[in-house]
């Protein structure tokens, strides 16, 4: 073989290698770069009538989600999946865990060591005899999770907390029912030089409500707070499920929520919307069975 062919072949050789190594997953969404339709994310993980909402670690190495303990019985459990040699690893349940209490809606603080979470594990000044869920936070410390600790507001401790999602500047957004569950309503905190104000009404969803045609029920925030994800039931529909619309915000105000298309809706109920912290995709629940990826992208082209 003379030099110029040798050489040919070491260079096809060197981009044959080079494109082997693109093609290697090197995280928990690299699958999904060349994405351009609804997929399942890690099947592995999904239980039927017991898949609830997830979020990631900075790296999308670590998956955070919870199940119920047992099918029909509303007590629920955080579990941690790891990707590791290009797959979702069996879940573990999560180290601060106590059967005692009932865990739900992970959900790390991109950026920070913090989880925050929500249990009916009873706060300082819950004088009730049957909590309900409120915000707690564990820290991360060499891949293990820490002693929870309570998050430290006052109002809407007797409240079923839920849905939390976080924006770029820390904002928290989150639902919550009062506790004889007659009125649903929306809330952010804010956070000032590291502390959390008390919740506040956050409005464009609570005006929403205001249609008696639709239940408005969980949402989430996009990391630059420039769309919201909303999970609606249309009501005037034969056979009514909970939907994935838009709202954009649009010279200083909400846009009235639209139904996404692309096939990311479906008969079944779609819920529990999670935007990646990167802002590429969404993630999110069909019939409570199966957890769904799908490039933002095709989300904000309604």
């Amino acid at each position: 073989m003379n030099r110029t062919c040798f050489a040919i072949l070491l260079l096809a050789s060197l981009f044959s290698l080079v494109g082997c190594i693109q093609d290697t997953p090197i995280n928990g969404l690299s699958q999904y770069q060349k994405l351009d339709s609804v997929s399942n994310f890690a099947p592995n993980l999904s239980i039927e009538g017991t898949t609830f909402k997830g979020s990631f670690s900075d790296d999308y190495n670590t998956f955070y989600f919870f199940r119920k303990e047992t099918p029909g019985v509303e007590k629920y459990v955080p579990y941690t999946s790891q990707f590791e040699n290009g797959e979702w690893q069996a879940p573990k349940i999560a180290g601060y865990y106590n059967d005692t209490y009932s865990y739900t809606y992970q959900l790390k603080v991109p950026g920070t060591d913090a989880l925050f979470f929500l249990s009916n594990q009873k706060t300082k000044n819950d004088t009730s005899t049957s909590p309900n869920y409120n915000f707690w936070k564990t820290e991360i410390a060499n891949g293990a999770l820490g002693k929870p600790k309570e998050f430290e507001y006052e109002s809407l401790i007797y409240n079923y907390n839920s849905q939390p999602s976080i924006t770029n500047d820390g904002t928290l957004f989150f639902t919550s029912d009062t506790p004889d569950w007659s009125k649903t309503l929306s809330y952010k905190m804010e956070l000032h030089n590291g502390t959390y104000s008390e919740p506040e009404l956050f409005e464009p969803l609570n005006s929403w409500r205001n249609n008696k045609d639709w239940a408005v029920y969980e949402f989430c925030v996009s990391p630059n707070k420039d769309y919201i994800i909303v999970c609606i039931q249309d009501n005037t529909n034969d056979s009514p499920s909970a939907d994935l619309y838009l709202s954009r915000m649009e010279n200083g105000n909400w846009s009235y929520p639209q139904r996404i298309g692309h096939g990311i809706n479906s008969p079944e109920t779609e819920n529990f919307p999670y935007i990646t912290p990167n802002g590429k995709y969404l993630l999110f629940t069909k019939a409570f069975s199966e957890f769904k990826i799908v490039p933002i992208k095709m989300v904000l082209d309604i």
